[in-house]
């Protein structure tokens, strides 16, 4: 049995990863056409305007699709039950958006926030926030229903979409940052149209139903975890916000191309906690326990090769792919890599300690890292600019890991296994 779940995990992270890749080499190019046709500052403003639309998932999304995952990988809640709640929360949550974007720009609480950026642009961003809530929930049930393949076709899909949208709106039609936005709407609408039809083939219903019993029980799941999502999304995006603030959105530009590529190392991490957590969820706790360690002692490894490929090769992939005006991307590139390296080991982790059903401690850790990331911000950017932001974010991402290898004994109650990790985390 054991060799059974490790061999179709093992098929199942080897596909994610292969999707992943080729989307890696899709993803590159439509970054570099952004980079070329809008520069610096556009490409800042650009990364800016899509955080609105990106936080509002995050903060919205009320954890609904890590219960999704946790029900039916449980099996305590069939497709049908799932969808239909799916299909409220994503209604009561788009018009509550919707009221407070319209809201908050009438009242121009947004616009010092997001300096440099039009507000028609933040109202055309908004559209894509209750198509990425409703893609996301159903994104979650064919996750817990292990529908991995089906999954990696449709992202792909939607990358290489992305790509030829962009050749068209930007290169083509020439329409600037309209037409990235554009590009993104398209390819969000389309994913979705996907993700109903495939959902809707396993047995799901799309009519909204207020059952008090299963958005209790979703929503109390969800919660337990929603806090340490929206702490995790800063993480990873508020400097964005805090450089945007102190030096520009060129400063920014520069910034979104050190953060896409060292986020090019998450790839292979995320292909495998994507494909843990529906995992976990899906097996006595016990059967994985002896797992993780291997899996995350793979993680780091391919992660660290990738890191020191990147180190030798970054200047290059910069000046080549998003021309010489981003050379300056590279230093804080470099900074950013040991701490991408380990936080993809604390995806592992994560995914583990979610699908066990403890979601609430990767809540502390992402909480723990934002304290941090919010302080190092405040003092390293005015400072030291873009390479302030890296060393930040750098510092706050091996505390999340470490912070992760504690919780996952917390969880997992088993020391030996937690002292294996110990030891792989002394190799890296």
């Amino acid at each position: 049995m054991k060799r059974l779940l490790e061999g179709q995990f093992e098929r199942q992270v080897a596909a994610t990863f292969f999707g992943q890749s080729i989307g890696v080499i899709i993803s590159i190019a439509s970054s570099a056409i952004i980079a070329r046709w809008l520069g610096p500052e556009g490409k800042g403003i650009l990364a800016i305007t899509l955080l609105l639309p990106g936080a509002l998932v995050i903060f919205l999304n009320l954890g609904i699709g890590v219960a999704n995952v946790y029900y039916i990988g449980t099996r305590r809640f069939d497709v049908s039950t799932l969808s239909k709640n799916s299909v409220t929360f994503a209604l009561l949550t788009s018009a509550l958006g919707t009221v407070l974007i319209v809201g908050f720009l009438a009242l121009g609480w947004i616009q010092p926030f997001l300096p440099g950026v039009p507000a028609w642009l933040i109202l055309i961003a908004a559209v894509l926030f209750p198509i990425g809530i409703l893609a996301g929930y159903f994104n979650t049930i064919l996750q817990g229903l292990q529908s991995i393949i089906t999954l990696n076709i449709i992202h792909l899909s939607q990358r290489v979409l992305t790509l030829i949208f962009l050749c068209l709106f930007i290169i083509i039609l020439n329409l600037g940052i309209l037409g990235a936005l554009v590009s993104h709407l398209g390819t969000g609408l389309v994913g979705l149209i996907a993700l109903t039809a495939v959902v809707g083939r396993k047995g799901g219903i799309f009519k909204p139903s207020w059952n008090s019993r299963i958005m209790g029980s979703t929503l109390s799941f969800g919660l337990k975890g929603q806090i340490g999502n929206i702490l995790q999304f800063f993480n990873y995006r508020l400097d964005l916000f805090i450089l945007n603030y102190f030096l520009g959105p060129d400063h920014v530009g520069i910034y979104t191309v050190s953060v896409g590529l060292a986020e090019l190392l998450w790839h292979f991490p995320d292909a495998v906690s994507f494909v843990l957590l529906s995992k976990v969820a899906n097996t006595k706790p016990g059967l994985l326990d002896s797992f993780t360690p291997r899996v995350l002692r793979s993680t780091l490894g391919v992660t660290a090769v990738g890191g020191i490929g990147l180190l030798i090769l970054g200047k290059s992939i910069i000046s080549i792919t998003y021309s010489p005006v981003f050379l300056a991307a590279y230093i804080p590139l470099v900074a950013l890599i040991p701490g991408v390296v380990l936080l993809g080991g604390a995806k592992v982790l994560t995914s583990n300690i979610a699908g066990r059903g403890s979601p609430q401690y990767n809540s502390i850790t992402s909480g723990l890292a934002l304290i941090i990331t919010v302080i190092l911000d405040i003092v390293l950017i005015p400072r030291y600019g873009v390479l302030g932001a890296a060393l930040a974010s750098s510092i706050a991402y091996t505390v999340s890991f470490f912070a992760s290898v504690g919780f996952y004994r917390v969880v997992s109650g088993r020391k030996k296994e937690t002292e294996k990790i110990g030891c792989t985390c002394a190799r890296y």
